[in-house]
């Protein structure tokens, strides 16, 4: 077998040089469009490869110079994976810009424009909405919610992004193998569903209430936070903040420094300094050992430095400026 050069290259659908044969061969796989040269049309050189499955399939696109597509509506989910050049979307009112880096999904019914740079190949992958909103109802009910928009980014360069990329290419690769696994009309199936719900797990945001091992989501980091900044005066430990807040010990250390670059009795250190320096400056504490007192400050030593460290004089310095 002739190794294809191309992506589903085997599957050739279209080779050619003018702008009116790209238009209506491409419109007839995917949606009517409008295809103008920007720059250079003497490199248009439109390359189109196509391999249909039930209710998805997958194309190779490249143009060679440098166009733009313009699409009144889709009625269909395109996902586009650049492999080199930028591409610049319009869908709807939100705009975006992607590389090699970011797929875009584009969901039917706005219009779309699309700027394509030269030397932009690209991998498409179109899903039949009612394929995909099958799909989605089942991952809700796992839990995998999907923060959805009309040019919604993927990262592919992501742990999830890339895993989701390798699964678009293992299907790709197979198709260009008349004995390969997608030969297996059961099988072609299965992976059809293997990519939508890849792509779904791939753009889904993590539960709320089920944060990665180790850390906390930033909510609950927030809400410790404010915890400490009301009852910083009170005696607190990392123990009663995380109790406080519902989470091990271990995730609320991990949470804060994932989120605020701290621990959580460093953060309660800080909130006490502020508290004596503003009790000092407004004049509602007549000494540092009566400020420190009250806001649950037992070690005057370590005060002096740890004050000095943040605001660049000792706590009795700031006393004597404002008296």
């Amino acid at each position: 077998m002739v190794r294809a050069t191309t992506p589903l290259g085997c599957h050739g659908v279209l080779r050619t040089t003018d702008v009116h044969d790209a238009r209506e061969s491409i419109a007839a796989s995917l949606a009517p469009h409008g295809l103008d040269v920007l720059d250079q049309p003497q490199k248009f050189r439109a390359l189109h490869n196509a391999a249909t499955l039930d209710r998805l399939s997958l194309h190779y696109i490249d143009y060679g110079a440098e166009v733009e597509v313009t699409a009144d509506r889709m009625d269909f989910h395109l996902i586009q994976i650049p492999l080199a050049g930028v591409t610049a979307i319009q869908a709807g009112e939100h705009a975006t810009t992607v590389t090699a880096r970011r797929a875009v999904v584009i969901a039917p019914g706005a219009p779309v424009r699309m700027r394509y740079s030269a030397g932009n190949p690209r991998l498409l992958v179109r899903i039949d909405p009612e394929l995909l909103q099958d799909r989605l109802v089942l991952a809700a009910a796992g839990g995998l919610v999907v923060p959805w928009g009309p040019g919604s980014l993927l990262d592919v360069s992501g742990e999830a992004g890339q895993s989701w990329r390798r699964l678009v290419e293992i299907v790709v690769t197979d198709l260009g193998n008349d004995r390969g696994l997608m030969s297996s009309p059961r099988v072609a199936k299965s992976l059809e569903i293997a990519v939508v719900d890849g792509l779904i797990a791939s753009l889904a945001a993590p539960p709320e209430d089920s944060p990665p091992p180790g850390a906390v989501h930033e909510r609950v980091v927030r809400r410790a936070a404010r915890l400490i900044d009301e009852h910083c005066a009170e005696p607190l430990g990392t123990a009663d903040i995380a109790e406080a807040v519902g989470v091990s010990i271990r995730a609320l250390q991990a949470g804060f420094q994932a989120h605020l670059g701290t621990t959580p009795m460093a953060y309660v250190r800080r909130a006490r300094l502020v508290r004596v320096r503003e009790s000092l400056t407004d004049g509602t504490a007549r000494s540092v050992t009566e400020a420190a007192h009250r806001w649950g400050v037992t070690h005057l030593g370590r005060l002096s430095g740890d004050y000095r460290a943040a605001f660049g004089e000792a706590p009795i310095d700031t006393l004597r400026r404002v008296q």
